[in-house]
């Protein structure tokens, strides 16, 4: 008798469902268990419908089928996919493969006048249509890939093969289309991601698998044009950004970027209209009045505003207003520090973010980018080895004070920072450098952030944001691990010799991006001068490398570490400072000082020269 339609759709969705697609629909369990008791001698009677099969087990149990596993009924309570169901697809597969042998021996023996007759299908060497036809030596083919990344390139370890036009769908869809359910932040988290390079491995059966190995993740796609029915064992949010990076990435070794679709979705901001009016009619106030006319009431009235801006959503413009709040401040006070070519730049950056942003001819992206966000956005990276640089103290204009610890990424050549900071501009804020630095880590409560500067460890598990800042929050694994001699770390471009320090070029200035800190590692054979500039409170250090050249390191003065700057001033301990690496800020119109280094251990100057740490660095 002759399948009917529907018949005919089934039969072909059975041979699909191979034994990894079931498990993982069920689980090996299930499955094992359908197993044993088809082998028992369990039997099915099929009634066949226009667009489903009613199966009648021979143990009483009734379910119903239809050519997909996304819709069934069982008569058993159970409210997941049962025994039942897997029976009746494993028993259809031997009443097929049962009738393919008995029917071997004629197809043989009529081969020639077979092959005169037109075939309403074609079929394979493996019972499947030809558009499914797998390689015989090869029914699940492993494709193992390695994701190295490099100016957004990536680079394949092996060929991969042509995609199957079953997941054609995975390269062809609509990307936008595809991500209608994922929130904003989700998709920011997944572009993030996708910054770090990552070994993938590619496995093609019923399902096309890709392993994310790095971070432990596997997902595997059906050829149902939706990222819902992929499946992967993490749940809920972890496992639905996990199946849009494994289809981005799988995108990306197609030569397929999708990063101006993500980030539409990814940079959505809201903001105070009204509040950008405001801000911009005072700051042109400012310039028609003039710095020299400009009453002193108007550092409250920037105050103000500063409020106005965070209320509004505002956080970059509220940032930028106490800038200006504190450089005008230094002005009213005549202080030696007050530039004024640093505050037309901060009154000329400021007024131009808030023009765009009035105009709104700008993208998603970089509007997100003019209004910045209060606090960063930390993001889990499956690890990370760094090495210890030093920890440097520092005090804004705007009103906050802190310690940034910096790292060096020894797999990727990226410099990452830790940064303990608060706002002190209000007056019952304190913030006391020694205390925080000699206070103990979140991660290893034995580890002090003096000792944790100078070591050379393996994050797990840890969270980072765009800017490579390590976050405290809980969940992160710390391990120390031996240090290795600077002298045997390549630090790649970071490491410079003197003439390259001076030749350095200040970074572009960007209206949507903020100028990136310029640091590098500098050679020294010693230190042959110091001087204390009174007229800028400066302190200046004139180290010298094995070929002559002199190069002078500026260290201003703060009353916080007066005693540091009274020692490095007076000599102490750095006339015997001898062939070790200079950790240096490369400013605009000097360069500064952050740490020492020599062998295993390390100097971080503002920090540790007040505790007597430079004598028994000198003598290492």
């Amino acid at each position: 008798m002759s399948m009917n339609k529907f018949q005919e759709k089934f039969r072909h969705f059975s041979k699909l469902c191979t034994e990894d697609y079931l498990i993982r629909y069920a689980n090996k369990g299930l499955y094992k268990r359908a197993l044993k008791e088809l082998d028992q001698g369990i039997h099915v009677n099929y009634t066949w419908g226009e667009a489903s099969v009613k199966c009648e087990l021979s143990e009483g149990t009734e379910c119903t089928l239809y050519a997909s596993l996304d819709q069934w009924q069982c008569s058993c309570p159970s409210e997941h996919i049962c025994k039942h169901v897997l029976i009746a697809i494993l028993y259809d597969q031997r009443q097929q493969a049962a009738g393919g042998e008995e029917s071997a021996a004629a197809s043989h023996a009529t081969s020639e006048e077979s092959s005169l007759k037109p075939a309403e299908t074609q079929l394979s060497s493996s019972g499947l249509p030809n558009e499914y036809a797998r390689p015989a030596d090869s029914v699940a083919q492993e494709l193992p890939l390695v994701m190295e990344q490099g100016h957004s390139d990536y680079k394949l370890q092996l060929e991969l093969a042509d995609t199957p036009s079953r997941f054609r769908w995975m390269l062809e869809t609509d990307l936008a289309t595809m991500i209608k359910s994922y929130t904003a932040s989700m998709i920011e988290e997944v572009v993030f991601r996708l910054r770090y390079p990552e070994e993938i491995c590619i496995k093609e059966d019923t399902l096309l698998t890709v392993q994310l190995k790095t971070q432990g993740i596997e997902v595997s796609f059906t050829d149902e044009p939706n990222l819902t029915k992929a499946l992967c064992k993490l749940k809920q949010t972890a496992g639905k950004m996990a199946k849009l990076e494994a289809l981005l990435r799988y995108r990306m070794i197609h030569g397929i970027h999708d990063m101006e679709v993500l980030s539409v979705r990814a940079y959505e901001v809201k903001f105070s209209l009204q509040t950008v009016r405001e801000c911009r009619e005072v700051l042109a106030g400012m310039l028609k009045t003039g710095l020299a006319r400009l009453p002193q009431s108007y550092l409250a009235q920037l105050e103000t505003l500063a409020i106005a801006a965070h209320s509004g959503n505002l956080p970059d413009i509220e940032r930028s207003l106490r800038g200006i709040q504190g450089e005008l401040q230094l002005f009213f006070k005549r202080h030696v520090r007050f530039s004024m070519q640093t505050m037309l730049e901060r009154i000329s950056k400021l007024y131009l973010a808030l023009e765009v942003l009035m105009q709104g001819d700008i993208s998603v992206k970089q509007q997100s980018q003019l209004v910045g966000s209060f606090r960063s956005k930390y993001f889990t990276v499956p690890s990370l080895h760094l090495y210890g640089l030093g920890a440097d103290s520092w005090e804004t204009r705007s009103g906050f004070r802190g310690i940034t610890y910096y790292f060096y990424g020894l797999d990727d050549g990226e410099m990452y920072t830790y940064s303990d900071v608060r706002a002190v501009y209000y007056e019952d804020q304190q913030f006391s450098f020694a205390e925080h630095y000699a206070a103990f880590t979140p991660w290893l409560p034995s580890l002090t952030f003096s000792q944790f500067t100078g070591e050379e460890v393996l994050f797990q598990s840890v969270k980072v944001n765009e800017e490579r800042r390590i976050s405290s929050a809980d969940g992160a694994q710390l391990t120390l691990l031996p240090r290795t001699k600077v002298t045997e770390v390549d630090f790649g471009t970071y490491l410079m010799d003197i003439s390259s320090a001076f030749q350095h070029q200040p970074d572009s200035i960007s209206l949507f991006t903020e100028p990136k800190e310029r640091l590098a590692l500098i050679e020294v054979a010693c230190i042959v001068e110091h001087t204390f500039n009174k007229q800028t409170q400066d302190l200046i250090l004139t180290v010298e490398n094995t070929d002559g050249q002199c190069l002078p390191l500026t260290l201003p003065y703060s009353s916080d570490w007066q005693s540091m700057i009274h020692r490095l001033e007076s000599g102490f301990g750095s006339q015997k400072l001898e062939h070790f690496y200079a950790f240096v800020r490369l400013e605009t119109k000097r360069i500064s000082p952050i740490s020492f280094l020599k062998g295993q251990t390390l100097l971080s100057l503002k920090l540790d020269s007040s505790n007597g740490r430079m004598g028994r660095f000198a003598r290492r």
